[in-house]
């Protein structure tokens, strides 16, 4: 018996009779629409003749939308329903940072969805037990498209989806992480963090079996690992967690170990600039501040001598000393607030005070 192809079997009445069944509603606010406009009965077809209808006709008229829609709803493939986005709601295992929903990918993703007139990819849920059916609470819980139902909440569109029930925690999670690793993957610092949620919840009973069920190498995940255990300051030295790149994350950590207050002095003074540097000079002034070590230089100056002390940040105070035993401290410009620069002079007045004491004793 020959194999019906897709689109056959399937029927529908051309504008101008009866009217076509209304989309099964998807549950909840969005199932709502106008009621369906009488139309003419004309001889059944296929899809691909109504797409050849519709070609043809004026491409502005409200009754070329409503066939659109039709064909639309005729491609949806089993198992796939729209749902209100509205009626979903994020897993806890949830690992997109805010910035992802803001930056330049996401605004093109919602673009070409827009252009769409809804998601092409449909997203996964799992429904929530004992959730009221009358759409005053989410029925769905996401699996993964976090970035598809956003946009689509956004644009005010269905989610095309596919409700798979009886999903684990855990299942839910290794089907995350590998579908993001197949889209606009997730930052080192955000999947840092997801695992670091998934292993304090007991989700697995280490990183390397993790590792193992998510399908990466271990020394990837130690990596993420790593750059979610640094410092707030150092990571809001960066203008988003997001910039902070996987082969940073040794050199980061290790700079935290070998000169952790170097490291953070140098990360709270970036996260004060306006606006932030790019992202890789941040990680070459951290790294900068943190190898450097504090050390006097003695350099001849026009019979001068300058002694230069370098300082977190790559800069450095200039003691001058002239030739009549005059000592002048300088400092860059803009290094030190004005609290900061009046607990250097006090701590130099302590520090002058002992000198004295010393050689008065």
């Amino acid at each position: 018996m020959a194999t019906p192809k897709k689109g056959q079997g399937i029927s529908f009445r051309i504008p101008g009779g009866d009217s076509l069944p209304p989309p099964a509603p998807a549950g909840g606010p969005m199932a709502e629409g106008p009621a369906p406009v009488p139309r003419q009965a004309l001889p059944k077809t296929g899809i691909g003749l109504l797409s050849r209808v519709i070609a043809n006709a004026q491409e502005d008229s409200d009754e070329v939308r409503r066939l659109h829609a039709e064909v639309d709803r005729l491609k949806l493939q089993v198992g796939e329903q729209l749902i209100d986005p509205r009626l979903i709601r994020l897993t806890r295992w949830a690992d997109r940072h805010p910035d992802s929903f803001t930056n330049a990918a996401f605004l093109e993703l919602k673009q070409e969805i827009e252009s769409a007139g809804g998601n092409v990819q449909p997203v996964k849920l799992r429904p929530i037990r004992g959730a009221p059916a009358d759409g005053s609470a989410p029925r769905f819980e996401l699996i993964f498209g976090s970035r598809r139902t956003r946009a689509c909440l956004e644009l005010g569109l269905p989610v095309r989806a596919v409700v798979e029930e009886d999903v684990s925690d855990q299942a839910l999670y290794v089907q995350m992480q590998r579908e993001n690793r197949g889209r606009a993957n997730l930052s080192a610092w955000e999947q840092g963090v997801s695992y670091h949620r998934a292993l304090r919840e007991g989700l697995f009973p280490s990183a390397r079996k993790l590792a193992e069920v998510i399908g990466l190498d271990h020394s990837n995940v130690s990596k993420a690992l790593r750059v979610a255990d640094l410092p707030e300051e150092v990571v809001a030295a960066f203008a988003s967690p997001c910039d902070i790149q996987f082969r940073w994350a040794v050199a980061l950590d290790k700079a935290h170990q070998a000169a952790p207050d170097a490291l953070r002095a140098a990360a709270r003074q970036l996260a004060r600039q306006s606006p932030r540097p790019a992202p890789g000079e941040v990680f070459r002034m951290l790294m900068d501040a943190a190898t450097a070590r504090p050390a006097a230089v003695a350099v001849a100056v026009a019979g001068a001598v300058d002694l230069k002390v370098a300082l977190a940040g790559g800069r450095s105070v200039t003691v001058r000393l002239g030739k009549g035993g005059t000592a002048t401290v300088e400092l860059p410009r803009g290094s030190l607030s004005r609290p900061q620069l009046d607990a250097f002079c006090a701590g130099l007045k302590r520090l002058l005070d002992d000198l004295a004491g010393g050689a008065a004793g």
